[in-house]
């Protein structure tokens, strides 16, 4: 049984569904325009290089082999969890920083392929946020119900999220879920949209129960059995939110999030530079 945030979800047709692919527009800056218009989001299967993606992985996985939380009865890059950590003994918003500014995660998402799609999508010169978001999502873990732009609204709302599996990232996992349509929401894009998190000093999320979310809010839950090589792209403006990790074997969900715009137009301050200041500002 799937579930998010400890609910159940409901896989009938009529309210559950698998995202559509888009690798038959991928080279269409206009299609990818429209798709994007049409659905909120774009996804792409097998994209991107496999052996960057696989060094990404690597990379954060040698640095939580180093805390102790990969279970050495396994082979590390199968990623599964020994249930315990160091990271107590060190300095944890250094270990943070360094888990999310390796130079093969970076490679991953500030160039090549990925940048290439953005340019195409954006139709001209693109540019990324400095800040990445990296998910190393255990057991039991899940993501709520939100709206992107409540956390980097500041500059353009022409920014767009790019979510990429490090390694397969089945249904059992914790796949990513986009609640159809949820871009087209205009009650919610000027209420719940319109707020920031550290402005109004609130958690960010919409709602902890996504059933009742869709409920309320219409569409199907959209997700995919994720894998390797795949990117997602998706607005600000799209609801969507995780399925519990249930990982039979205590697998790590190893995910990106990073952030693209058009160069340029006006950018959130808070997540570039060299050391962004991220969230804690008002």
């Amino acid at each position: 049984m799937l579930t998010s945030l400890g609910h159940s979800i409901d896989t009938s047709p009529e309210v559950f569904g698998f995202l559509r692919t888009s690798n038959d527009i991928a080279d269409s800056h206009d299609e990818l325009e429209q798709r994007m218009k049409d659905d909120g989001y774009i996804f792409l299967r097998n994209v991107l290089d496999h052996t960057v993606v696989m060094n990404a992985r690597r990379e954060v996985l040698q640095k939580l082999e180093t805390v102790g939380e990969l279970n050495p009865d396994f082979p590390m890059m199968e990623a599964i969890a020994s249930g315990e950590s160091r990271r107590k003994e060190i300095d944890v918003k250094a270990f943070l920083k360094d888990l999310r500014t390796g130079d093969a995660y970076r490679t991953l998402c500030h160039e090549g392929q990925v940048m290439d799609f953005f340019d195409r999508f954006l139709g001209a010169p693109s540019r990324a946020f400095d800040y990445l978001w990296l998910r190393t999502v255990g057991q039991g873990q899940a993501t709520g119900c939100h709206y992107d732009v409540v956390y980097m609204g500041r500059g353009t709302k022409d920014l767009y999220t790019a979510w990429i599996p490090l390694g397969d990232v089945g249904l059992m996992d914790g796949a990513l879920m986009i609640l159809e349509n949820s871009h087209r929401l205009e009650d919610l894009k000027h209420t719940y949209g319109a707020s920031d998190v550290d402005r109004d000093k609130i958690d960010g999320w919409l709602s902890r129960n996504p059933p009742e979310a869709r409920n309320k809010y219409g569409g199907r839950w959209l997700t995919a059995e994720f894998h390797a090589g795949d990117l997602l792209c998706f607005s600000m403006y799209t609801l969507h939110c995780s399925l519990d990790n249930q990982s039979p074997v205590n697998r790590i969900r190893l995910s990106s999030d990073s952030r693209y715009q058009l160069a340029s137009e006006p950018v959130d301050e808070r997540w570039v530079g060299v050391d962004p200041v991220a969230h804690g500002g008002n």
